[in-house]
């Protein structure tokens, strides 16, 4: 099997993939703050902006492909910290993107609708980012590097991830069902339009990207655009929970101006080409809490 290095394993995406990749791969995941102990895996402490430290662990481990799935990825953080957050998500992008075409390593690239202002909606692979938060405007510094320095690479954006998952941070879907259990209202944003995509379905297609020979930009998201609203009262709805815990809220000051309002994607691109089903919400929903996990 090809040996396979994910970043940022101890997170949810990166949890997920180290749970469903290794019987596909010979996985080894990196951490940089949270450890944990894999099934079937092993994990390695890794600080990405260490240059000495990112290349000594690519040699060690030799892996054919590297999913990098590490970042500072909170919206209000990455604007307190804009420094931390271009180190991070940008120039230690670009240096493992260097270090992949020297070692002839396939990269997968994970990105984010935060790369588009919000304006339009709908955006497919072809539509031109215009980041307007720190979080986007790295991810996208990072995308233009990869796509400058690498030919065997693949961005791939994803939208909104909902699900059951392994991670300290929570998937929107599971907040929803620890307010529920807790009995505390969740607040959550009015008119913000996403593509909801089911953390299993997420994983599939990464995976799925990861094992061919893709390549260029793909958006991962769900087959129906909703506001967020609209999708914690379906899934509250769906699953009898009770309806007092949505506080309807508007985005908080301090990231009004800095917080797209629409940025559902048009997935053609995805369902074409990809074994892959991309799903609507119900059916997302009952995979991922009323169906068995990625097989």
């Amino acid at each position: 099997m090809k040996k396979l290095l994910i970043t940022g394993a101890s997170g949810l995406i990166g949890r997920s993939l180290m749970k469903h990749c290794h019987n596909r791969f010979d996985v080894i995941g990196t951490y940089n703050t949270t450890d944990y102990k894999p099934d079937n895996s092993v994990l390695k402490k890794l600080n990405l902006t260490d240059t000495a430290e990112l290349e000594q662990c690519l040699d060690a481990i030799n892996p054919e492909v590297v999913i990098h799935t590490a970042a500072v990825s909170s919206i209000s953080g990455c604007e307190k910290d804009p420094k931390l957050t271009e180190e991070v998500n940008y120039r230690a992008s670009a240096q493992l993107a260097a270090f992949c075409v020297r070692k002839d390593i396939r990269l997968i690239y994970l990105s984010s609708d935060m790369v588009f202002n919000g304006v339009k909606g709908n955006y497919s692979e072809d539509d031109e980012p215009h980041p307007i938060n720190q979080y986007g405007k790295s991810k996208y510094s990072a995308e233009e590097a990869i796509k400058g320095i690498c030919q065997n690479y693949v961005i791939a954006r994803l939208n909104l991830v909902y699900g059951k998952g392994d991670a300290v941070k929570k998937s929107f879907t599971d907040e929803l069902l620890i307010a529920n259990w807790s009995g505390k209202s969740y607040p959550v944003f009015k008119d913000q339009v996403r593509s909801p995509i089911s953390l299993n379905a997420a994983t599939r297609a990464i995976r799925e990207l990861a094992e061919g020979n893709f390549e260029g930009v793909y958006h991962l998201g769900g087959l129906e655009p909703i506001n967020r609203l609209d999708f914690a009262k379906k899934f509250i709805s769906m699953f009898h929970l009770v309806p007092e815990i949505i506080e309807e809220a508007d985005v908080p000051e301090e990231l009004q101006g800095i917080y797209p309002m629409n940025t559902s994607f048009d997935v053609s691109k995805a369902k074409g080409d990809l074994k892959t089903v991309l799903m609507t919400i119900e059916e997302g929903l009952d995979l991922e809490y009323g169906k068995p996990q990625v097989q």
